[in-house]
């Protein structure tokens, strides 16, 4: 069948009783046949065809219809119904789409016997045979007894694909067609293209957050309403919804299409940026960029060409050769002063990995006496690099011309220079700084964090982190939450709280959270933990990290989580807290910017951030440890708003965007390693070697 080429049946919106009124009246000089009530066309057999599949349609490649009734050579008598017919249904509109159920041919219509393994199935009766009996004669008058008389019908043969074996009523079938039609349809017309490409723009102004999650959606859509533009027919919204995902059909029921419906509908810009935000990550919502207008990117680029920034804003990565001692370079003179940069000569690092539980019994030195008492003596240093240090990676930048005028808040001869932290994390673990994020208490005496979906954002199990306190107190999912750290009513006695709880990452790196908050509230005893697989979904495993005393114990789960994976039993005894690891503590090396983990090395410099070279003590100072052969493997911004001058900031929407769009990319001369904020606790191993040899915990 021709019309079955496409793929796609429909119906058109002209009723099958229309269609077969149409059909009777449209014969000339029609005849009366058995009884002057009836005429030789009117059957009961093409009648019941007519009105259940006279209104079936396609579409053809150049987008017009095509009925039953269409491209029929010359039939005689038959001729003039025919061309009745086609024209009336093509002057109609489609209605939904066309299927047949297997259960209404095999039970209730039974044109012939139906098996699933058939490739056509029968629509209507081919013909039949009659024999009229004396009574029949007697009664009709035209016909007699000895005739065995052939009757031919309206039939077709309906392809596989078009039967529906699901068990399903033809309206539920059916009314998902339409509901992806309807929703498409509504999209297209009230979504004009300048609305989806602004919105495609705040996306990558980073003014919507999470924003990047949905600019395929949005990109998918405009070609869509562009091809809509050049087509805004009814069928072609049918035919492009056929066989179209749900996910694209239903854009404008989506969290993007929302916005894009606000946005088309007149709301103002920053309130309806606002709204997605708090929509989005209802914590964080304030954290996105704003969105600029093309007016205010004018005036910034004006006020920039007037005051003689141009140079200013082309960044790039600072080098070890630009650190000249005639501008900010201090050499360690073994004079015992505090020195701003210390450079080292070359020391081969060792290779060795080790644990961090090693290190408990170090000498533990304050980062101002390491400073001012320590480092003037050393003639190297090697830093040992942990896997929780991925936020601490740093780099240094500065304008490409050296005279360019300064855009930065700190003075200094040619002290153009700033720096960037990967993800702007600096001393935090990626899960800590999440479960900060998402409203957790990361403060408490004894922690246990757990993160899920850290990869490509496929994995949307509903993990739960779970606690059993000593007398068989468990907390976890459903056991209650505090007021003061979440929601509902405690159900604990005592102060281990989940405050943190996510049944579906999103497509985001997802934490749970169990802290105990007053120590003076536990009692001794053994304190279980583990995670639950509540819902496997995607699993793929989980990070784990449990803090307490000022250490960190990290644990990785790399397979799919089934039932109770236990993770740790701590121990608090008489104030002092100890630990058993049920899962290996974390010593899987992982390169990060280069360099492998749980390793020393080398260290080529040691500077306080650009903002206390010299006189200058702007903002918070950070300690910045260069490592050998450290080198960012992704583009990295080139400024950041809160560094610039304040005549600047008079156009920090539009500068916020240029920083987060005009990244730096990566090159072979850099300063790159790992910096720590003076206001964050943290700490950082080392290996001095100078008169005598000495390994240190410095803490900041």
């Amino acid at each position: 069948m021709k019309m079955c080429a496409s793929g796609m049946l429909f119906r058109a919106s002209a009723s099958g009783q229309e269609l077969w009124d149409l059909y009777l009246s449209s014969f000339e000089n029609e005849m009366i046949f058995r009884d002057p009530e009836s005429s030789v066309h009117n059957c009961n057999n093409c009648k019941n065809f007519i009105r259940r599949y006279g209104n079936i349609i396609s579409i053809n490649e150049s987008g017009g219809i095509d009925t039953l009734f269409s491209n029929i050579n010359s039939v005689g008598e038959y001729t003039i119904p025919i061309i009745a017919l086609d024209t009336f249904i093509r002057s109609s509109t489609i209605q939904g789409v066309f299927f047949e159920t297997y259960k209404e041919l095999n039970e209730n219509l039974t044109y012939e016997r139906c098996k699933k393994t058939q490739t056509t199935f029968k629509l209507g009766i081919a013909s039949n045979f009659k024999k009229y009996t004396q009574e029949e004669v007697d009664k009709f008058g035209i016909v007699n007894t000895e005739t065995i008389y052939e009757f031919n019908h309206f039939n077709l043969d309906l392809p596989k694909q078009f039967v529906d074996f699901s068990g399903d009523s033809i309206e539920k079938i059916t009314a998902s067609y339409r509901d992806k039609y309807v929703v498409f349809k509504r999209a297209m017309e009230e979504i004009p293209l300048d609305t989806l490409c602004l919105v495609e723009d705040l996306i990558k102004q980073g003014s919507l957050l999470d924003g990047n999650a949905h600019l395929h959606s949005v990109q998918e859509i405009s070609e869509w309403r562009a091809a809509y533009d050049a087509c805004p027919t009814d069928t072609w919204l049918w035919q492009s919804t056929y066989n179209m995902d749900e996910r694209v059909a239903k854009f404008k029921n989506t969290l993007i299409g929302v916005l894009c419906t606000e946005l088309a509908e007149g709301m103002e810009l920053n309130k309806a940026c606002e709204n997605w935000n708090k929509r989005v990550d209802p914590v964080n919502y304030h954290k996105a960029t704003a969105p600029i207008t093309q007016k205010q990117i004018a005036e910034a680029k004006k006020f920039v060409e007037e005051n003689g920034y141009e140079k200013s804003f082309a960044r790039r990565l600072v080098s070890i050769d630009d650190i000249k001692a005639s501008e900010i370079l201090h050499l360690n003179s073994g004079d015992g002063k505090v020195k701003d940069v210390s450079v080292f000569d070359s020391v081969k690092a060792s290779s060795t990995r080790h644990k961090r539980s090693e290190f408990k019994k170090l000498e533990e030195v304050p980062i101002d006496k390491f400073m001012s008492d320590i480092l003037p003596s050393c003639t190297s240093v090697e830093a040992y690099l942990e896997n929780r240090m991925e936020g601490n990676l740093v780099t240094l930048t500065k304008a490409v011309d050296d005279t360019a005028k300064q855009i930065t808040k700190w003075n200094g001869e040619a002290n153009n220079y700033s720096w960037t932290f990967k993800g702007n994390l600096a001393g935090k673990s990626q899960i800590k700084q999440a479960v900060k994020d998402a409203g957790g208490n990361v403060e408490g005496v004894l922690n246990f964090r757990l993160a899920w979906n850290d990869g490509d954002g496929s994995d949307n199990s509903d993990l739960d982190a779970w606690a059993q306190e000593p007398g068989n107190t468990k907390i976890g999912y459903n056991t209650g939450f505090r007021k003061d750290l979440g929601r509902g009513n405690s159900r604990s006695p005592l102060s281990g709280q989940l405050d943190v709880d996510n049944t579906n990452p999103h497509g985001k790196l997802a934490v749970e959270n169990i802290t105990w908050i007053d120590q003076s509230k536990m009692r001794d005893g053994v304190y279980k933990l583990w995670v639950n697989q509540y819902s496997a979904r995607n699993s793929q495993g989980f990070k784990a990290e449990i803090e307490f005393d000022g250490d960190v114990f990290s644990y990785e789960y790399n397979q799919p989580v089934r039932g109770n994976i236990a993770v740790a039993i701590v121990t608090l005894k008489d104030g002092q807290f100890s630990i058993k690891h049920g899962l290996p503590e974390t010593m899987s090396s992982k390169e990060m910017w280069g360099l492998a983990t749980n390793q020393f090395h080398k260290v080529n410099l040691i500077c306080k951030s650009p903002n206390h070279w010299g006189e200058n003590a702007i903002g918070n100072q950070h300690y910045m440890f260069m490592l050998a052969d450290c080198k960012i493997d992704a583009p990295v911004r080139g400024f950041h708003n809160e560094n610039l001058l304040p005549d600047l900031l008079k156009h920090k929407k539009v500068l916020e965007v240029l920083g987060a769009t005009n990244m730096i990319e990566p090159s072979d001369k850099q300063l790159s390693g790992i910096g720590f904020n003076a206001t964050v606790r943290d700490e950082l191993v080392v290996k001095c070697a100078g008169t005598h040899q000495r390994m240190l915990k410095i803490k900041f």
